[in-house]
C-alpha cells in the first residue's frame, strides 16, 4: 500500500525525536506497527549510506590534498638538488630532451 511522502515524514519526524515507539505511532497514524517499522528502518539505512559517501568525499579531499601537497614537494626538491625548475622540465621533456640525458650534462658539484 502507498502512503502519501507527508505522512512518512511525518511519522520519522516524530520517532526521531525519541519520545514514541512504533507501536504508539502506528495507533495514532492508523498505519500497522510493521509499516513504521519498515520506514524507521529504510530511513536509518538511507542515513547510514548518505554518511558513508560524506566520509569517503573527505577522504578523497584529504588525500587529494597530500598528492598535490608530495608533487610540490618533490618539485621543489628536483628544483634545489638539480636546480631545475617543473616549467622547463616539461619545456625539455616536450623537446625530446630525457630527465637523464640532462642531469648527465650537468657538471657536478
Amino acid at each position: 500500500m502507498n502512503y502519501p511522502i507527508e505522512l512518512k515524514m511525518k511519522v520519522l519526524s516524530e520517532y526521531e525525536q525519541g519520545k514514541v515507539g512504533y507501536k504508539w505511532l502506528a495507533r495514532k497514524y492508523s498505519l500497522k506497527r510493521d509499516t513504521v517499522r519498515q520506514w524507521v528502518l529504510a530511513n536509518e539505512a538511507h542515513m547510514k549510506i548518505e554518511e558513508k559517501i560524506e566520509t569517503e568525499e573527505k577522504d578523497i579531499a584529504y588525500y587529494k590534498a597530500q598528492a598535490e601537497f608530495w608533487k610540490t614537494y618533490a618539485e621543489k626538491l628536483e628544483e634545489e638538488r638539480f636546480g631545475i625548475s617543473s616549467k622547463k622540465n616539461k619545456d625539455k621533456d616536450n623537446k625530446g630532451v630525457s630527465r637523464e640525458e640532462e642531469i648527465k650534462d650537468k657538471p657536478s658539484v
